[in-house]
Formats: C-alpha cells, sequence, structure tokens
C-alpha cells in the first residue's frame, strides 16, 4: 500500500509541476512570443517607386498594403522586397501592391520575403475582376525563397496581393448592414495603439427580464488571415438571418462579437503582429495591449450579471488547413465538451471539406484559453485553410452557425 501511495504522490508532484510551467509559445511560435511588452517595429515607407525602362512602376501607398522595395533585376524581371514589421516573426508574409507600366508589356515578378518561406498564392485584381495565379505557371526557389510569376502590365494600375484586400472600409460597410437590424448595434469598445477604434458588434434580441446565454465571436488577431475572417462573418450572418432557427437563437441568445481586433496591423499590411509588434494572441494574460485590454474589459461586467451566462466562445483564424483547436476533453467546461460534439456536425454538413481536430491545454495565454479560464465556458480556435474558396467558406461558416444555434438551444432548455 506504501509503494503504491509514494507512486501517488510522485505522479501528482509530475503531473502538478508540468501543469505549472509556463507557456513559452508553440512550435511554430518564435521566441520570447509571450513578452508581450511593446517591441521596436519597422514601418514602411508609403511611396511609389519606379524601375527598368520602359518604366515599371509600383505603389504602396493604400490601407493594407505591404511593400518594402523594387528593383529591375533585368529588362524583363523585376523583383519586390517583402519584409515584416519587426521579427522574429511566423511565417506569413502578407503583401500587397499596385503596379502598372508606362507601356503595354508582360513582366516577370519576383516575390522576396527576405529568408520567410512563400505561403500566400498571389491574388490578381484589375478592375472589378479577381483571379488567384495560377500555381503551375509560377516559379518557386527553395534556395533563395523567391516566387516568380509573369503578369500583363499596361497604364492601368493592378492589385498583387497575398489574399483579397479586406481593409476597414469594407469592415465598417458590412457593420454598418449587419446594424440595420433593430436588434444589432455597433459599439466602439476602446482605441489600439495608433489610435484606431476597436468595435463590437452586438446582437441582442432576449427578454431583459428572462436568463439569455452568451456567444462570443472574436477574429482577424492576425492580420493577414482572411479566409477565417470571413467565416466570422457568414458565420454572424446566418446568426443576424430572418431564419426561424436564428429567430429562435435570438430569443435566448446575445451575441458577443469582435470581428476585427488587429485594427492597426490589417491598416498597415502586417504580417502578424499588432502596431506595438505583438502577437495579440499571446496577450490574453498580461493584457499589456490596448486591443485586447478592450476586449477584455468589454466583457468581464457579463461576471457581475446574474441573467446572463457565457455558454461559448469562438476565435476565427487562417492557416494551412482547416482545424479545430478545441480545449482538451479531459478539461471540465460549461457546456462540457461542446467543441467535440458541435464539430461532427461541421463536417457532416460540408463532406467536400477536409478538417482536422487538436486538442489543445489551457496553459497558452491565448483568447480561448482566457475565456475558459474567466467565465468557465467552453472554446474553440477555429481556422480556415488559407486557399479556401470564398463560396466553400460561406457554406462552412453559415452551416456551422446553424449547428451550434441548435446545440446551444439544447444546453439551455437543459439547464431550465
Amino acid at each position: 500500500m506504501y509503494k503504491y501511495l509514494i507512486l501517488s504522490v510522485c505522479f501528482l508532484f509530475l503531473f502538478n509541476c508540468k501543469s505549472s510551467e509556463e507557456f513559452t509559445g508553440f512550435s511554430y511560435d518564435p521566441p520570447n512570443v509571450t513578452d508581450t511588452q511593446d517591441k521596436k517595429v519597422h514601418p514602411q515607407h508609403r511611396r511609389i517607386i519606379g524601375a527598368g525602362n520602359p518604366v515599371v512602376w509600383v505603389s504602396n501607398n493604400f490601407e493594407s498594403a505591404r511593400l518594402s522595395d523594387f528593383y529591375a533585376i533585368n529588362d524583363s524581371t523585376f523583383e519586390v522586397f517583402i519584409e515584416p514589421e519587426n521579427a522574429p516573426i511566423n511565417n506569413s508574409p502578407w503583401y500587397a501592391f499596385k503596379i502598372w507600366s508606362d507601356s503595354t508589356r508582360s513582366a516577370v515578378i519576383r516575390l522576396n520575403y527576405n529568408n520567410a518561406r512563400h505561403r500566400y498564392v498571389p491574388k490578381i485584381s484589375a478592375g472589378d475582376s479577381t483571379y488567384t495565379l495560377d500555381m503551375n505557371k509560377a516559379v518557386y526557389d527553395s534556395a533563395s525563397k523567391t516566387l516568380d510569376f509573369q503578369v500583363n502590365l499596361s497604364k492601368e494600375p493592378i492589385t498583387v496581393s497575398a489574399q483579397p484586400i479586406s481593409n476597414t472600409k469594407s469592415f465598417d460597410d458590412w457593420l454598418m448592414k449587419m446594424s440595420q437590424h433593430s436588434y444589432a448595434s455597433i459599439s466602439e469598445i476602446g482605441v489600439s495603439k495608433l489610435g484606431n477604434p476597436i468595435k463590437e458588434l452586438t446582437i441582442n434580441e432576449t427578454d431583459p427580464n428572462s436568463k439569455a446565454g452568451v456567444l462570443i465571436i472574436m477574429s482577424r488577431q492576425h492580420p493577414p488571415e482572411v479566409s477565417g475572417y470571413y467565416a466570422a462573418r457568414y458565420f454572424i450572418e446566418e446568426l443576424i438571418s430572418d431564419s426561424e432557427l436564428s429567430k429562435q437563437f435570438r430569443s435566448e441568445f446575445i451575441v458577443r462579437s469582435f470581428p476585427l481586433i488587429n485594427v492597426d496591423g490589417v491598416i498597415n499590411g502586417h504580417w502578424r503582429h499588432s502596431a506595438a509588434g505583438i502577437d495579440l494572441n499571446r496577450d490574453w494574460e498580461n493584457f499589456n495591449q490596448p486591443e485586447t485590454r478592450a476586449v477584455k474589459d468589454a466583457l468581464l461586467p457579463l461576471l457581475q450579471d446574474p441573467m446572463k451566462t457565457v455558454y461559448y466562445g469562438i476565435d476565427f483564424h487562417s492557416t494551412n488547413e482547416n482545424i479545430f483547436y478545441p480545449i482538451e476533453q479531459s478539461v471540465k467546461t460549461f457546456p462540457d465538451d461542446l467543441t467535440q460534439r458541435w464539430t461532427p456536425f461541421i463536417q457532416q454538413d460540408n463532406e467536400s471539406v477536409k478538417f482536422v481536430t487538436e486538442e489543445f491545454d489551457t496553459t497558452s495565454p491565448i483568447s480561448k484559453n482566457w475565456i475558459y479560464k474567466t467565465f468557465g465556458a467552453d472554446a474553440v480556435t477555429f481556422e480556415m485553410s488559407d486557399e479556401l474558396p470564398l463560396e466553400t467558406i460561406e457554406q462552412v461558416g453559415r452551416s456551422a452557425a446553424r449547428s451550434l444555434m441548435k446545440l446551444l438551444l439544447d444546453e439551455k432548455s437543459k439547464v431550465q
């Protein structure tokens, strides 16, 4: 018996030591990512640059642009240098620039990421049309880590970008469209490092005299992660829709959504960080940054409101696959194991899309874990593939909203 007791004590000691270890970052994180005090940022110079003869011009003088320098290698090849806001940084090299020529011609564009690896397939926009580059017609040099592709140029500028550009104007236009519903409202919950407004969209059609559940939605803590951002928007649109399911859900649940958290990063074409050079999704413990503090301060009053209970939280992101990061099933949440019960419905409703699930513990200082630690609720990081077509993103976002509404309504009925 003493032998087993000693083994049990040792096991508990090891378990407690493991659970108390300070989180220093995921395998893909750069060093010191959890040090979220301001770091030096190198802003790009907004300008128009010409090179070659006849001259080819580029510009980064617009919101969400990212271009550091531009040179003519020879008469037909032009190199675009793309550098991050600061380093070390995760490999998510965002770029966006306008390009045109004094004469109609074809040219080879070389993207040089300054030692980063290629990630985003170029999107070419001319006028009202946008197409994704055929990568079979591009050349990636794994040694220099550069990407070469050909474009047709004229005096009319085209835009080359890592993802479709969705800037703060398009976000504000979408917010205004959503707020046309009487039960949806916009509020400014704070300002970013550079003084830009951080906005919340609240959906509330509940009876103020009845107990309501709360669903928290976050998005775009990392500026280039546009596919996850669009998934969040379509998800919210389904919650706002006139379907009978959505009406019933809105009568029982309040939605607190923060669809564009890293507004400075979006404006300035950042690869991943805020204007303070920080990965905001590592600042949900120390809250050194105004963006995370604003969301925290907006949500904390829920703890003092006996008429409201947080049931679930979703943080939308993008990566190279469609993946869910739930809280470990061994961790007791309210409702318990909701993510593990929800994701099979998403897969069932989207048979052509492959989803992966990878559970994580609650030690990291990310938004999902803050929701759990603060409210006891289950939460998930919902990642969409970088190159998923927009129509597929809409199908996933809307169908996921429908299945979650059913689950949450069922959970709330059990409590009542």
